[in-house]
C-alpha cells in the first residue's frame, strides 16, 4: 500500500455512490472502545455522544476485540468521529488563511493543497461522511507514546505527526505501526499526514485501496 501523503487532488475527483448506511451511537454499537471527545466542538450539538456509520462502528469494535486479544489491557481510545460539515469548512477556513500569511507567495491551489495536509478541505472531508475517525491506543491507564499528542499541529510537530516521520524514537515508531496494522486489518485506510486518522467509505478509503467510488457521501445532521 502506498505511503505517501494522499492530496486533495487525489480525492476531488472521487465519485460518491451513497449507500445509505445510516449514523449509529458508537458508543451503544461498540462498548468495549474508550469514546471521549477531546475537541469540544461537537458536544453542543451531541453530548457525549459519537456518532459513525453503522459500518465503521462495526468495524472500529472489530479492531478493538482483535487488538485485545494481541495486546492484553490494551483498548482503542476514539477521540473524535463525526464532525457537522459546517464545523469541517470553519477549520479548513482558519487553516487556509492561516497558511496564507505564512506564505504570500503561494498560489490559492498551493494553498488550498497546504491547508488541506492539516485540516481536510469540506468537499473531501472525511468526517463529515461518518466514515472517519481520530484514534489511538490504551495500555492499561496510560496511551501509547505516538510521538505527539492527537491533533498536534504546532509548528514543532508538523513533521512528526506524519505516520512516517523519521524523527521518533523506535518504540514510537512501533506504536504507530501497530495502531496502523489493527485499523488496516479491519478495513480502514490511514492517512500518512496524520498518525491518528482513519477512515472507511469515503474519498480517501477510495483512493487509498484503488475502489472505482466512495460509499459514503457527507451527511448534515
Amino acid at each position: 500500500m502506498p505511503e505517501s501523503i494522499l492530496r486533495y487532488r487525489d480525492l476531488v475527483g472521487i465519485v460518491i455512490d451513497e449507500n445509505g448506511e445510516p449514523l449509529i451511537c458508537a458508543q451503544d454499537g461498540a462498548p468495549e472502545v474508550i469514546w471521549e471527545y477531546e475537541k469540544q466542538d461537537m458536544v453542543p450539538l451531541l453530548g457525549d455522544r459519537m456518532l459513525l456509520r453503522q459500518g465503521v462502528v462495526e468495524r472500529v469494535r472489530s479492531a478493538a476485540l482483535w487488538l485485545a486479544r494481541h495486546l492484553p489491557d490494551a483498548q482503542m481510545r476514539v477521540v473524535y468521529a463525526y464532525r457537522h460539515p459546517d464545523i469541517q469548512e470553519r477549520y479548513f477556513s482558519a487553516r487556509l488563511e492561516g497558511f496564507r500569511k505564512r506564505f504570500p507567495e503561494l498560489t490559492e491551489i498551493e494553498l488550498r493543497e497546504l491547508a488541506h495536509t492539516q485540516s481536510a478541505a469540506p468537499d473531501v472531508a472525511g468526517h463529515p461522511t461518518g466514515g472517519a475517525v481520530d484514534l489511538t491506543i490504551m495500555h492499561g491507564s496510560e496511551s501509547l507514546d505516538m510521538g505527539t499528542a492527537i491533533a498536534d499541529f504546532s509548528l514543532e510537530s508538523e513533521e512528526r505527526i506524519k505516520t512516517f516521520c523519521s524523527d521518533i524514537t523506535e518504540s514510537q515508531r512501533i506504536n504507530r505501526a501497530l495502531l496502523r496494522s489493527v485499523m488496516m486489518h479491519a478495513g480502514f485506510a490511514p492517512y500518512n499526514g496524520e498518525w491518528w486518522h482513519f477512515s472507511y467509505g469515503d474519498r480517501e478509503w477510495a483512493a487509498y485501496y484503488g475502489h472505482p467510488h466512495a460509499i459514503y457521501n457527507q451527511i448534515r445532521t
